[in-house]
């Protein structure tokens, strides 16, 4: 397994570019995050910060761990619309938000359990970050660590959570049944996934930060809230949109390799087989 191996995410971003243009609707699933997870974002904001100051522990830890729940429900919601829509994209070549909004609701007990978990892995980290010595480093890290793979697995989940209607379990087992005897690698994506999500990260968190101070001193602090809150949920939203149709994809790939008892290329979805060409899949 080569470098390459991990940069050709990078041309797979051009191939998401090309459906994108082929059919917009696919924004969608982006366009409807920014639209629900700023004003949410600035309302928790806004609460908090309104809080009596005899209050605010104990508001402070309930918002923390709704308002995560809330915002990671948000972002699970849209990533289960992304995994419909790419879904009939590939197969059938045309993609609309009414289907993928149906089978993504039918779904939405099991992403409200990836919610809760990820709100709690960021509560968890939160709380070891307040601690004294050695576990307020350590701490952290560990669970940070944990909490990447949680979200990477929500991702790799999602597509027989939404598309296969599995329950959360049944989504689980499944996922894990087709990993196991996975002939497309998909973990090298992980890598790869990693590094656009740091760059995006770079262009956008960044940024959000440097304009909330300058606007909060020059112009007004709520011209920053807005602004930040904006930069940083469109990280989010990108970032997930990203992850969700990459590993789509390669769910959809491992999928017919599965069915066919072969692990060619050729059964690949268009965006990975289009970037994938004739490389034999453990060369990928």
């Amino acid at each position: 397994m080569t470098m390459g191996s991990f940069f050709r995410v990078f041309g797979f971003m051009g191939q998401v570019l090309g459906m994108v243009k082929d059919n917009p609707k696919l924004l969608t699933p982006v366009a409807l995050n920014l639209a629900i997870a700023v004003p949410v974002n600035i309302l928790f904001a806004l609460v908090l910060a309104f809080t009596p100051v005899e209050w605010q522990y104990t508001v402070g830890y309930l918002f923390t761990v709704v308002g995560l729940t809330a915002l990671y429900f948000i972002d699970y919601f849209c990533g289960g619309l992304t995994a419909s829509m790419v879904y009939d994209q590939v197969t059938t070549g045309t993609a609309g938000i009414g289907p993928a909004f149906s089978r993504t609701l039918r779904a939405s007990p099991g992403i409200l359990v990836f919610a809760v978990v990820s709100a709690i892995f960021d509560f968890l980290s939160n709380l070891a970050s307040q601690r004294q010595g050695i576990m307020r480093l350590v701490g952290p890290m560990i669970l940070g660590v944990i909490r990447m793979i949680w979200t990477t697995a929500t991702y790799v989940i999602m597509p027989a959570l939404v598309v296969e209607q599995q329950g959360f379990f049944a989504a689980l087992k499944r996922s894990k049944a087709l990993m196991e005897n996975d002939p497309t690698q998909v973990g090298v994506g992980v890598v790869g996934m990693g590094l656009v999500s740091w760059l995006l990260s770079a262009v956008t968190i960044v940024p959000a930060y440097a304009a909330y101070s300058w606007l909060a001193m020059n112009v007004h602090p709520a011209a920053g809230i807005l602004v930040f809150f904006t930069l940083t949920n469109t990280f989010w939203a990108v970032s997930g949109y990203l992850k969700g149709v990459y590993y789509t994809c390669f769910y959809l790939w491992a999928v017919e390799c599965e069915r066919n008892r072969s692990a060619s290329p050729q059964l690949a979805p268009a965006p990975l087989r289009n970037v994938i060409g004739g490389l034999e899949a453990g060369a990928y």
